[in-house]
């Protein structure tokens, strides 16, 4: 069944599954389902289902009056024209049908409109075996529709998906089309429900020219390279996820994974698991840097489980902000619910030159920041070079516990690194200058280092611990306590530098500097584009699973871009699944994973 998983990532949901019906005919009785469609004939013998129609489309839907609009219908059966299930059907028999017709060497996903089959959504052509049974899987959430078939005889697997032009709550059953004799085995119906189980815990990149990377080592993804991407969960559910695997998908075309499924094996309950082996991401000659581009990772599991999740990765090395242009994309929130937030952007003191603003935690105007503050100024994501510096200006005005009293304080800032809700605070290279007095009514722990008292604009240099590089986000925190106030604290110009790396010269003949592979995964067809040391002819194969030569051909010129239509070498289109292309030219050979949605 695992091409069977490798494929159904064309459903872009975050959800799982939960059984509300089963039918295995044992009582040889559907007297009370109800027909849909065109007249057919519907009965029940020898622990099966049994339909036949001279119409096209025929169909029953159980009792009950199932109405989903997202689901999973799953059945086994067997026919000599149409094994068939449908969906989101309305009270005008107007749904989606998915079909697979061994007569017609073809697995199809159609509308069905007033009753009669209509327009196709997706097909895919083979040869089907006559006089087999078919475990087949229909599925569809949002606009996002699915179609798997499995010969339990043979061992193949087909999947294909298509998009639903009208998704809309309706029935679900079983179908026959042109059909003198179908039989079914059993059907069932699961519902989708929110999971939710598995959130982002970590990013990583190497760029250090080993393995799948090509880049400098400095750890920081950057235009013209290709990194090896690790991505960590949290199992944040109660019950262990088994047999997990992802699949990553760039959504800017500047960007391209070529190797986008990895697996993660078993996931505990309250434990994080990192891929196994590495995705490779690729990012375009002369793509923007100092940005971030979207991904979205579709997760999978025994028991139907799916997750979709979304993230940023950036691009290029270290950051600079000086407050003068664009601050979108900084966060500004409390920390946790029930304390108050000041952060804002503010005129009333700037340390940039010939600038006019700093970020402030503080009063818009000219009074004191509240009390009870615990607030956070997030930075967007950034990639951290190895052996980073980060450095910024400041100017504070904070409450202290009392002059006698050296080195401590009652309200202060700190700053943190990390990823998602992983934070770790880090010191100047001197050492924070106070320490938060004990007792407290605010939001630090006693004996908590922070920035406090008063103190006009200083830089301050913090020497990043080797172990914090790659995808990161920068995080100020101001905290005060329940009695007495200042005038704040002011931050400006923010910069981030770090280790440059080494760029390898790769202009020898013959050697792949790039290669361009978009879209994947794909349906109808690719673009195909390399970057050679010289003009030289370079070979390109494709294989399936078995290891099996499905497609080659050749061409030269270096930056030359080649449409392929994803048929083998007799013309015919290829089946959804996973292929791998084997790029060779005289001096280097590289592969990539192709992956065919339909």
């Amino acid at each position: 069944m695992r091409l069977l998983m490798l494929v159904v990532f064309a459903l872009f949901f975050s959800a799982s599954a939960e059984l509300i019906f089963y039918d295995d005919f044992e009582d040889n009785n559907i007297g009370d389902w109800t027909s849909h469609g065109q007249p057919g004939t519907w009965w029940a013998v020898d622990g099966k289902a049994h339909g036949s129609t001279n119409y096209n489309w025929s169909a029953i839907s159980p009792p009950g009056t199932i109405v989903l609009e997202n689901c999973i219908v799953e059945a086994s059966g067997t026919a000599y024209h149409t094994v068939a299930l449908f969906f989101r059907l309305d009270n005008t028999d107007s749904g989606i049908n998915a079909t697979v017709s061994p007569d017609h060497d073809i697995a199809v996903i159609r509308t069905v409109v007033n009753g009669v089959a209509g327009d196709a959504l997706g097909a895919i052509y083979h040869d089907f075996p006559s006089g087999v049974w078919y475990d087949i899987t229909f599925s569809c959430n949002g606009d996002s529709i699915f179609y798997d078939i499995y010969i339990p005889s043979t061992g193949e697997h087909f999947s294909l998906s298509a998009i639903d032009p009208n998704p809309h709550p309706g029935e679900c059953g079983l179908a026959v089309g042109d059909e003198a004799h179908g039989q079914y085995e059993w059907f069932s119906v699961s519902e989708f429900v929110e999971s939710g189980e598995l959130v982002l815990n970590g990013l990583s990149t190497d760029d250090d020219d080993q393995g799948g990377s090509s880049g400098n080592g400095n750890w920081a993804f950057e235009a013209a390279e290709e990194i090896e991407f690790g991505v960590e969960f949290l199992n944040a559910g109660e019950e262990p996820l088994m047999n997990t695997f992802a699949i990553l998908q760039s959504l800017d075309t500047r960007l391209i994974v070529s190797e986008p499924v990895q697996d993660y094996g078993t996931i505990p309950a309250g434990q994080s698991c990192w891929n196994q082996y590495p995705f490779l991401v690729y990012a375009s000659p002369g793509t923007p840097e100092d940005e971030t581009y979207p991904f979205r990772i579709n997760i999978f599991a025994d028991g139907g489980y799916y997750e979709d999740l979304y993230f940023d990765l950036p691009l290029g090395a270290g950051m600079f902000c000086d407050v003068e242009s664009d601050t979108s994309p900084w966060a500004m929130t409390f920390i946790e619910a029930g304390w108050l937030n000041n952060w804002h952007v503010s005129p009333q003191r700037n340390h940039t030159s010939a600038g006019s603003n700093s970020f402030k935690c503080g009063d818009t105007g000219a009074g004191d920041y509240d009390n009870h503050l615990f607030c956070g100024l997030s930075s967007p994501w950034f990639n951290l070079p190895l052996e980073g510096n980060l450095s910024f200006w400041i100017w504070i005005d904070a409450q202290l516990y009392s002059t006698a009293y050296q080195g401590l304080a009652i309200d202060g800032g700190l700053v943190q690194l990390g990823q998602f809700d992983n934070w770790l605070t880090v010191e100047p290279s001197s050492g924070y200058p106070f320490e938060i007095v004990q007792p407290t009514s605010g939001p630090y722990e006693p004996g908590t280092g922070v920035f406090s008292g008063y103190q006009g604009w200083h830089l301050v240099t913090i020497d990043v611990p080797v172990e914090i590089k790659g995808p990161q986000q920068l995080r100020f925190i101001f905290g005060s306590d329940n009695d007495g106030t200042r005038e704040g604290w002011y931050v400006d110009d923010i910069l981030v530098t770090g280790n440059t790396g080494v760029e390898e010269p790769h202009s020898r003949p013959g050697y792949l500097e790039s290669i361009s592979v978009y879209p994947n995964p794909f349906s109808e067809s690719i673009s195909i584009s390399a970057q050679t040391g010289d003009d030289g002819e370079y070979s390109i194969r494709v294989f399936d699973l078995s290891g099996r030569l499905v497609y080659e051909t050749s061409f030269s010129g270096s930056g030359t871009t080649q449409v392929w239509g994803a048929t083998d070498m007799n013309g015919r289109i290829l089946p959804a699944g996973v292929y791998t292309m084997q790029f060779e030219t005289s001096g280097c050979c590289r592969n990539i994973r192709l992956v065919k949605l339909f």
